[in-house]
């Protein structure tokens, strides 16, 4: 069993969604592209090494995917936001009047990746595929639009800052890390071939992943929303959030960020995982 060390809070400033915010901070980008880069076979890694070596910016494709995010590119696709009676993601397409939106936007890189006789759209691709992937397993990017993801929800303990932040940085932090190969390197060891082969699946498929990410969303234990029926109300008195009024306040103590440290291992585990099996399929044949 490892002893994972605890590092220094590194939260983001988010300044309203999507205008602004980061899934899971660069840290977590880093790790889910770190455990990917691991997983893929030698013809699929040879191919997105020689796609990383014309990147004028970075050396390693765990580095290249925090790239959408800096400054924000596409800013739309970084999430999927549903009605608050939704429950289950049905089809891998956008909700109406949402196009486009995450969903949409891993198909569309998957294609250009794996038919574009450009390198330079090819590398595009890959750096936003590698970050989509992970924003589509944080949580609260599958979420509803009125209260951003999260972001008009105020925490109390030690993130200090609201619920977003609190699965985007402070979880990975405060109990996992903050060194992104360090935590990549002992997530990846845990990794059996049991779950590789329950959690891989297609570009297809990701409809499904957005539907592990909502059903974690509307638990009771995450305190993002409160369930009457089949609606996830923002509190008791508020079905959503209005601008202008208070913001409801979520309780956050180390108890929560220990328990709630165990999805968020499994959920950066299958996306490194989910992508490195995307790119084993688009790049490694």
């Amino acid at each position: 069993m490892h002893v994972l060390r605890l590092g220094m809070v590194v939260v983001a400033v988010v300044l309203g969604w999507p205008s602004s915010l980061w899934a899971w901070g660069d840290v977590g980008h880093k790790i889910v592209c770190e455990i990917a880069f691991h997983e893929l076979n030698d013809t699929a890694r040879a191919k997105v090494t020689e796609l990383i070596g014309r990147d004028p910016e970075f050396q390693s494709f765990a580095d290249s995917c925090i790239w959408p995010d800096h400054p924000k590119r596409r800013r739309v696709e970084h999430f999927l936001n549903v009605e608050r009676t939704v429950a289950t993601v049905t089809s891998n397409e956008c909700p109406p009047g949402a196009a486009p939106c995450l969903l949409s936007a891993i198909q569309s890189d998957v294609a250009v990746l794996a038919g574009s006789a450009s390198d330079e759209a090819k590398l595009a691709a890959l750096k936003f595929l590698g970050h989509w992937i992970g924003d589509l397993h944080q949580p609260l990017h599958v979420s509803f639009a009125d209260d951003q993801g999260g972001n008009k929800i105020k925490e109390t303990g030690p993130c200090d800052y609201n619920l977003h932040a609190v699965w985007d940085n402070c979880i990975i932090a405060k109990v996992l890390g903050t060194d992104p190969q360090e935590v990549a390197l002992i997530l990846h060891e845990e990794i059996t071939d049991v779950d590789r082969a329950k959690w891989q699946g297609d570009v297809e498929d990701v409809h499904k992943w957005a539907t592990e990410s909502l059903q974690i969303t509307r638990r009771a234990d995450v305190r993002y929303c409160v369930k009457s029926g089949q609606t996830c109300r923002y509190d008791a008195q508020r079905t959503t959030f209005e601008g202008g009024t208070p913001e409801k306040t979520a309780h956050v103590d180390q108890q929560y960020l220990k328990a709630h440290a165990r999805v968020v291992r499994l959920r950066l585990q299958q996306a490194g995982v989910r992508l490195a099996h995307l790119l084993n399929k688009t790049l490694g044949q």
